[in-house]
């Protein structure tokens, strides 16, 4: 097996045909027919199935999909670290996060980008989950942190962590003395959430409808500044990771609460379209966005 016929199979998978990958790669139809036969036969697996109208992946396909872009992955980080050539990277690399998690995450992110890669730019989009996906599904972002995102033919998941959620009340409040708080306690408060569908407020809402909680939400607002203020004036309460907390400027007026019995978590992941090949700064920027996210997001 050679790196050549990897990268065959990998422009035939993204292209979805033969024809169209051969043009990519200026060779011949028949020719990349024959790279990616010997490529089957080497691993004793059909890797597509083929059709009159066209060619699509078999499970095996999937699979050693996944594998053969870790492997040229691999091999492309190790030719431009062993070069020094990261800090001669240009390009643009174009990020999404959540606002809760961007108050936590983007200066981190903008000092160890701007450090790696000099002459490269970096853009940061902040917006609700659901616009974020669509986002990434068009191609207008590289990449984005969602939260509890599933896997599926146009999306890449890779989870990065999990976070607890709490309860977010104000300091003063009658919840301010509280060390933790039941689940079942959330059906006497008043809820602020954003309007579904939102991540967040599905994950509680599902646990509701299980536990048999019925949750009393007062407001439906799409915006976290205006959450939090209304939290901070004692309009009601709202379901978040601490985060929010941590990077709120007037944070000592918000309290962050552990929710137990059951404690509620959420998994962060790094999504990203399948269909979209990383350029070689888009696959190095993700290595240090890994790196930067688990640092500043790991538990106390």
């Amino acid at each position: 097996m050679e790196l050549e016929q990897l990268k065959y199979f990998i422009q035939v998978a993204e292209h979805g045909s033969f024809s169209r990958a051969a043009a990519a790669l200026a060779v011949t139809q028949p020719f990349l027919s024959r790279q990616v036969r010997r490529l089957e036969v080497e691993l004793h697996r059909h890797l597509f199935y083929r059709h009159g109208r066209g060619i699509w992946l078999t499970e095996d396909g999937e699979r050693f999909l996944r594998t053969a872009r870790s492997v040229t992955h691999q091999l492309e980080l190790a030719t431009v670290v062993s070069s020094g050539a990261a800090h001669e990277l240009t390009g643009r690399f174009a990020f999404g996060l959540t606002p809760t998690l961007s108050r936590t995450v983007t200066v981190p992110l903008v000092r160890a980008f701007t450090a790696r890669f000099p002459l490269a730019r970096l853009s940061i989009v902040e917006d609700l989950s659901r616009k974020l996906h669509e986002r990434v599904l068009s191609g207008q972002l590289d990449a984005a942190l969602l939260h509890d995102q599933a896997a599926s033919t146009q999306i890449e998941v890779e989870p990065v962590c999990r976070l607890d959620l709490h309860l977010l009340t104000r300091q003063g409040g009658a919840m301010a003395q509280r060390d933790r708080v039941d689940f079942a306690e959330l059906a006497g408060l008043p809820m602020i959430f954003p309007s579904p569908p939102n991540p967040l407020r599905s994950l509680v809402e599902s646990q509701a409808v299980s536990a048999g909680v019925e949750l009393h939400v007062v407001y439906d607002v799409d915006g976290v500044e205006t959450i939090l203020d209304l939290v901070r004036e004692g309009y009601g309460h709202t379901v978040t990771s601490a985060h929010v907390v941590g990077g709120d400027r007037r944070a000592d007026s918000l309290l962050a609460i552990p929710i137990a019995s059951p404690a509620l978590v959420t998994t962060l992941s790094l999504a990203r379209a399948s269909r979209h090949r990383p350029s070689t700064l888009h696959r190095m920027a993700l290595d240090v966005l890994r790196h930067v996210l688990k640092r500043v997001l790991a538990p106390a």
